[in-house]
């Protein structure tokens, strides 16, 4: 399928059906008027010379208007470059100059913002305001007399769908080169590990720049509704499931805990919840119990990359379920791989068995075409055919499948290997723990220790959590030093950046190893 076919499918189904609801001020556009709103925009870059094939990008937070931009994109078979508002303006002007970016859609918000990207990108050569007139010329005058009037691209399942810049955890972001088989088997394989028999609400809290995004099209492919809020908001997250009767929603887990915390969290009715969606890193089990006693038998845990079309593994609300009546350890499990690709643990180029430690690896036919114009980058991530997710994990006997950690957060002190995420997952079970970062620092005897930064819920000394790590696995593995802050550093998308809380214990080192 094409890019666009998603929403074509849900027009075919019930035109009148509201397509995409603004959060925070009820506004709509049913399917009719999306898809009319996409052939306008489509045949308007068309008679301003832009073709399938060409990049564009949008600086936008959820709003209607710039996700019908994103679909327009699709409708002509320009790649959108998922850029995340919540970048800083540099970083987003660099990726958009790296990779060809032709023409930059934004809203009214970034306004103060374009001056500093037209002097940073000098590769895009037109700029529209999406909801005013600014400098540049408002989408309605910039459509001006353009039509509705229908084209189709032809079908190329290899073709590039968009380019998805990676989150940048682990070094500079890399674009990820995501082909129109890509998103099918995102649709395909979400929709046989969460069947839903209504047309789905999805409440889109996370930016549809990334996951979030893969999961409106397969909201748009059942004829469903998309409420789009601009700025998460906690209050705002629990009202709406209720009040929106809300079927799906896709969360990381640090705002999970977050809103397991706010006071309001048992006022409202959360029984229209069919997916409570998370991913980007595991949820603590205690925390997952106090999920599901909250927000009902609907926790899904979703397990891939932007190179391998999420889900690649997938822990089903049934699977929780049998983990709390007859399997605690599974709550830390990531899930099952999922039909439509293979995962396996491997070490060397070697498949291993089943409790073996190794890296995850994946096949299937959702894989990246690679890394824009890094040819090397995109090499180093393969084997064989398989895609190296740099994830360190096992899968039991059973077929669930374990994140242990990221193969650049192992930590080795005195020789012994330490999984930082099994540090984490521990510590978090603590209830005076919200969040934290095990990392690895200097050690003049061990080489290496572990600290720990941790966000606490309230007041716990360092050797209180100490001890309770110790109770659990070990000295060996436990922190030899924690550290409470406010604030843990966190990318644009919620992911705690590891990276930089290692960074300041390294810094009067000529290597980040010891």
């Amino acid at each position: 399928m094409n890019g666009i076919d998603y929403l074509d499918r849900g027009w075919r189904t019930n035109p009148s059906t509201p397509c995409l609801v603004d959060a925070a001020t009820g506004a709509s556009l049913t399917y009719d008027e999306v898809r009319t709103q996409t052939f306008r925009i489509g045949n308007a870059l068309r008679d301003r010379g832009y073709a399938t094939g060409g990049k564009g990008a949008i600086l936008a937070y959820n709003e209607i208007g710039a996700f019908v931009v994103y679909l327009a994109f699709f409708r002509l078979g320009m790649a959108p470059i998922t850029i995340n508002v919540r970048n800083a303006i540099p970083e987003n002007a660099s990726i958009l100059d790296a990779m060809d970016c032709e023409i930059l859609f934004y809203s009214q918000a970034f306004a103060h913002a374009i001056d500093e990207v037209r002097r940073l990108a000098p590769r895009v050569r037109e700029y529209v305001c999406i909801d005013a007139q600014t400098a540049d010329p408002s989408l309605d005058r910039w459509i001006g007399n353009a039509t509705s009037e229908y084209f189709d691209i032809p079908h190329d399942p290899n073709r590039l769908l968009l380019i998805q810049p990676t989150g940048g955890t682990t070094g500079k972001p890399k674009g990820t080169m995501v082909a129109h088989r890509g998103m099918e088997h995102h649709v395909a394989s979400l929709m046989a590990v969460a069947p839903c028999d209504i047309p789905p609400v999805f409440l889109a809290v996370a930016p549809l720049t990334h996951a979030a995004g893969y999961v409106m099209q397969s909201c748009l492919c059942l004829n469903g509704t998309g409420v789009l809020m601009s700025k998460p908001d906690k209050s705002t997250i629990l009202r709406l499931i209720e009040e929106r009767r809300v079927t799906h929603t896709f969360l990381p887990p640090t705002l999970i805990y977050e809103l397991l915390e706010h006071p309001d969290v048992s006022r409202y009715d959360y029984s229209s919840l069919r997916y409570l969606l998370y991913g980007a890193s595991p949820m603590a089990p205690e925390k997952l119990r106090r999920a599901m006693e909250v927000f009902g038998p609907v926790m899904s845990q979703v397990f891939g990359q932007s190179e391998t079309a999420f889900p690649n593994t997938f822990m089903s609300p049934q699977d929780h379920l049998t983990a709390i009546e007859s399997a605690p350890e599974r709550l830390s499990s990531c899930g099952k791989s999922t039909p439509l690709c293979v995962v396996e643990i491997m070490s060397d180029g070697q498949l291993l068995p089943d409790g073996e430690i190794g890296e995850i690896v994946i096949r299937s036919s959702g894989l990246m075409l690679g890394y824009y114009n890094e040819e090397e980058g995109a090499a180093s991530t393969t084997c064989n055919g398989w895609h190296l997710t740099g994830d360190v994990g096992y899968r039991d006997s059973a077929g669930y499948f374990y994140i242990v950690d990221r193969k650049k957060d192992m930590i080795i002190t005195g020789g012994l290997n330490v999984y930082s995420a099994e540090v984490e997952m521990t510590l978090s079970s603590h209830p005076a723990v919200r969040n934290c970062a095990v990392v690895g620092v200097p050690d003049a005897k061990w080489g290496e220790r572990v600290l720990a930064e941790v966000e606490l819920v309230y007041a716990a000394t360092p050797e209180e959590l100490i001890a309770f790590c110790k109770e659990r696995i070990g000295s060996v593995k436990s922190p030899k030093e924690i550290v409470v802050v406010d604030n843990l550093p966190r990318n644009s998308i919620g992911k705690i950046l590891k990276r930089d809380v290692r960074a300041k214990y390294w810094v009067d080192k000529t290597r980040m190893v010891n």
